[in-house]
């Protein structure tokens, strides 16, 4: 009977490990993105979207933004308001949140970042119904500080079972302002053309004639060629 209490209390202990190294391997991973992400925007790789002016530096990891993000977490609570004016009290600052329904926290930042293809920065305008606001806060100019958890959810609503929480901060006006201020002095190159290689099939054999080439009216070069069916 003893073995057996003791085999318990050492799987649930067991358990409790794994998951919490599982969620502090998630929460790396949440950081690491957010920082490739931003930098792929500082290097101009991301299509229609203008080089940021990052003031501040990149992200810093916030212990207490975590623990913030952990407690929604606990709630299961997808929203993007959730206590936010008591936590700003709290807090001391201004914050923003994402949330995600997402078994795979790398597919929750993607899905959040990939808002880009919808957001026209000079116009601040979102193409509908995506509204932009995930990746707005994730390329948040004034932003210093992140934290984020991820935690299982076996709630009503939770189609995955699994929600991805990041808190941000400072941050303001999302909705109304563009999200980071143009490097007009160091713009990014325009996009180039794209071209297509197109092969047509041909039976005809293709002969040229030996008549040197002859100097164009413009300075070009022309010859004669003639096909053979």
């Amino acid at each position: 009977m003893i073995t057996i209490i003791f085999q318990s209390i050492s799987m649930y202990l067991f358990y409790i490990l794994c998951t919490d190294c599982q969620s502090t391997r998630d929460e790396s991973i949440l950081f690491d993105k957010h920082v490739k992400d931003r930098r792929l925007l500082v290097n101009c790789k991301v299509p229609g979207q203008p080089r940021p002016i990052y003031r501040k530096g990149e992200l810093s990891w916030d212990d207490d933004l975590a623990e913030l993000a952990r407690i929604q977490v606990a709630a299961c609570n997808l929203s993007s308001q959730y206590n936010k004016k008591q936590i700003e009290k709290e807090y001391r600052d201004t914050i923003g949140i994402n949330t995600a329904d997402d078994a795979n926290v790398t597919n929750a930042v993607n899905s959040w970042f990939n808002e880009y293809r919808f957001y026209n920065y000079k116009r601040n305008t979102c193409l509908k119904p995506e509204d932009c606001l995930h990746y707005k806060r994730m390329v948040w100019g004034e932003s210093e500080f992140i934290g984020c958890s991820v935690g299982r959810c076996p709630q009503p609503g939770i189609q995955t079972g699994q929600i991805v929480v990041c808190y941000y901060s400072p941050m303001t006006s999302v909705k109304d302002s563009q999200p980071y201020e143009e490097d007009i002095n160091n713009p990014c190159p325009p996009p180039q053309p794209e071209t297509t290689t197109i092969i047509v099939p041909t039976t005809k054999k293709i002969v040229i004639t030996t008549e040197r080439l002859k100097m164009g009216p413009y300075g070009r070069y022309r010859c004669k060629c003639t096909c053979k069916p």
